[in-house]
């Protein structure tokens, strides 16, 4: 198995376990920041006074965070003020990591087979050829093991 394979082997795993680990987390009403404070029971002093900044700023961090405009980095350091870790992850809507690369094989391979079907039946060469939908999925397939470049476009 080349170095490629083993390496996407690996990120699929890890991306699998962060999926089934963000089932059970649900972002909070008032957000991650102020459900934190509120468990650990640290006043907006308190983090305000470890982070070097004014009360006002992690309000403004709370704000920010329910808007969705607070950065990444921002949120790590009002974690770690609070004595917790910032912990995210891309995760898969809904189904497993290979079924969205599927999806995309069988959307391409759809392409090319209704193309080749339509050149072959200018050329009256149709008879004897198997379903369409069994041609689509043998080519997927066939995609997804040797993931060409082109593959997302």
């Amino acid at each position: 198995m080349s170095v490629s394979r083993t390496k996407q082997r690996q990120a699929r795993s890890k991306i699998g376990q962060a999926a089934q680990a963000s089932q059970a987390l649900v972002k909070p009403l008032g957000g991650w920041i102020a459900t934190f404070q509120e468990a650990v029971g640290m006043s907006a002093v308190i983090v305000a006074e470890r982070l070097g900044v004014s009360r006002n700023s992690v309000y403004g961090s709370i704000e920010d965070e329910r808007a969705g405009s607070i950065t990444l980095n921002r949120l790590d350091k009002v974690a770690e003020a609070m004595g917790g870790k910032l912990v995210y992850a891309i995760v898969p809507r809904e189904e497993p990591v290979e079924e969205i690369i599927m999806a995309q094989a069988r959307k391409k391979a759809k392409r090319i087979i209704q193309r080749t079907r339509a050149h072959m039946a200018l050329e009256e060469q149709t008879e004897g050829l198997r379903s369409q939908g069994e041609m689509i999925e043998e080519l997927a397939s066939e995609m997804v093991r040797e993931m060409p470049r082109d593959f997302w476009k």
